[in-house]
């Protein structure tokens, strides 16, 4: 009797890694809300990326250090509010991101 591995060929390379995940959405993240590249941010270094995801750093905390410390500011909003308006990225705008990426599937 033959035993037939539990996954097909490929099967594990389906679903990306994490720091490609991370990679994917704060290119989408930073273009959109702040007109920035990937290459822009520290994050362009795979390194950094992998550090903040060993120390468990969540996307969202990471992303928004980088906007208060550079003090981005988001351009897609539209210009004079009465309200203020907080530059931060929030965990509805990384859902849409997620979306937007085709990464709303959990393994």
């Amino acid at each position: 009797m033959q035993i037939l591995p539990s996954l097909r060929p490929g099967a594990a390379s389906s679903h990306p890694s994490p720091v490609v995940v991370w990679q994917t959405l704060l290119s989408h993240l930073l273009n959109q809300h702040y007109g920035l590249t990937l290459n822009d941010t520290p994050f362009g270094d795979k390194q950094v990326i992998e550090q903040h995801i060993d120390a468990g750093i969540s996307l969202c905390d990471a992303l928004n250090f980088i906007v208060e410390k550079y003090d981005l500011v988001r351009t897609d909003r539209p210009g004079f509010s009465i309200t203020v308006q907080s530059p931060l990225i929030t965990r509805i705008d990384i859902l849409r991101a997620r979306k937007a990426c085709s990464l709303m599937s959990r393994p």
